[in-house]
């Protein structure tokens, strides 16, 4: 199954793309896609998850302009063709 992740911010600058198109397994979630996410781009496990391997809610992700966190957070289940936006927050003063 192909969706798109999209990244940006600091999320970028770790991967060095914008677009990235992982092919996962039908019944796929968040989460999942996370673990390979890191395991692809080792620099993004720091914004990713914490010392226990925990996801860091400051991190927003959100599938085809929906927040994961009013969905079924790191358990939601993806779908073919879904569009999955990684944002870091934002700071600056």
């Amino acid at each position: 199954m192909n969706i798109t992740v999209r990244f940006y911010g600091i999320a970028y600058d770790s991967t060095g793309i914008r677009e990235w198109n992982p092919e996962i397994v039908k019944g796929s979630v968040v989460k999942e896609l996370l673990g390979k996410m890191v395991e692809e781009f080792p620099a993004l496990r720091e914004l990713v998850f914490d010392e226990n391997d925990v996801y860091m809610e400051y991190l927003a992700i959100s599938i085809n302009n929906v927040d994961i966190l009013g969905l079924d957070g790191v358990n939601t289940v993806l779908s073919e063709g879904d569009l999955v936006f990684i944002m870091p927050p934002i700071g600056g003063g």
